[in-house]
């Protein structure tokens, strides 16, 4: 979008310098002709600058983003905003109202952009936020929880050879960066190959919401948009501790049935060799013991008790170079072998 505008309009509606509008933006229909539309909020400054979007609950069920997109709703005054935000707190209506992640017919949304106008349920929904959202943008940011019986580190996704996309990624002040562009159809990935780099933001579980994680998030937005021009606080950036961007990670997974007891939780960090946990039999007799098959942070971790062989358990985010970096932040709580 060309930056300097002073017009913007959204499924047909204009908003002004200087206003902050509420649209209903349609993207489908139901099964009783009624019309699926997605609440928009378009905050606009009073002076010209960039445009950004906001999306949360791509997947129906990640719903944490949406109290995060809600509190940046309230705190953005189009008084003191540079440039136009556009704030959608549920982008999965349908799966939202059904605490689902998918859309109907069981199609993930966030791999059908950038959508086809005349395609699937799927490409038509993502065809229409994309061209009467995303590409009206200069860059975005999308926030996400982890799947379902899972609970993420607050962490940040994207491709970090892309500058732009780095400049976003280190401005949201989490302390993994994790270098991933995104599969083919996600929005990170579509939005980034189009010009308008994005960033995905990852905290937290399914179906719930998080004071602290809603708090970091919010955080996050608004740091984003003060290094893009866009926002100017009073406040000083919340610098992590360390902050690393991290090439590779992989799912540490069962090998066994039974029932998991867990002793590691997100942000921890561990070593190869590391025991992790341990799978019992329903008499409470430990079946097999879990290391960790490399050094890292841990990102994520299952909440579900019950493996099978393949469960995944941890996800770790592997360090080499920056572990020095890390285990110095941490002072020193370096943990031997058991």
């Amino acid at each position: 979008m060309d930056s300097s505008s002073t017009i913007f309009s959204l499924s047909g509606i204009r908003v002004a310098l200087g206003e902050t509008r509420e649209i209903y933006l349609k993207v489908s229909e139901s099964f009783l002709s009624s019309a699926i539309q997605i609440p928009v909020t378009v905050i606009r400054g009073v002076k010209p600058g960039p445009t950004a979007f906001v999306f949360a609950a791509i997947h129906g069920d990640e719903i944490n983003g949406a109290d995060i997109v809600r509190r940046l709703i309230f705190d953005v005054d189009h008084e003191r905003l540079v440039g136009t935000l556009i704030a959608v707190p549920v982008v999965n209506i349908a799966g939202f109202l059904n605490q689902s992640r998918y859309l109907l017919y069981h199609r993930d949304l966030n791999r059908f952009f950038p959508g086809v106008k005349h395609g699937n349920n799927a490409e038509r929904v993502a065809h229409k936020l994309f061209t009467e959202i995303v590409q009206k943008c200069d860059f975005g940011i999308d926030l996400h929880t982890a799947a379902s019986g899972r609970l993420n580190l607050p962490h940040v996704r994207g491709d970090m050879g892309q500058p732009r996309v780095r400049k976003l990624a280190r401005a949201f002040g989490a302390t993994v960066l994790v270098d991933q562009a995104g599969v083919r159809g996600s929005l990170r990935r579509e939005a980034t190959d189009a010009g308008i780099p994005t960033i995905l933001f990852e905290a937290g579980e399914t179906g719930r919401f998080s004071q602290k994680i809603s708090l970091v998030g919010l955080r996050g937005v608004l740091q984003v948009l003060a290094e893009m021009g866009m926002w100017h606080s009073d406040e000083e950036f919340v610098r992590p501790p360390f902050q690393v961007i991290v090439k590779g990670s992989e799912w540490l997974r069962a090998e066994k049935g039974g029932i998991l007891d867990l002793a590691v939780k997100p942000g921890d960090l561990l070593y190869t060799g590391d025991l992790i946990g341990s799978i019992l039999n329903p008499f409470g007799k430990t079946v097999t013991q879990i290391r960790s098959t490399c050094t890292g942070i841990v990102i994520g971790v299952t909440t579900a008790p019950l493996t099978i062989p393949g469960t995944g358990i941890i996800h770790i985010a592997r360090l080499k170079k920056t572990l020095s970096l890390v285990e110095r932040s941490l002072k020193g709580k370096k943990r031997k072998k058991k």
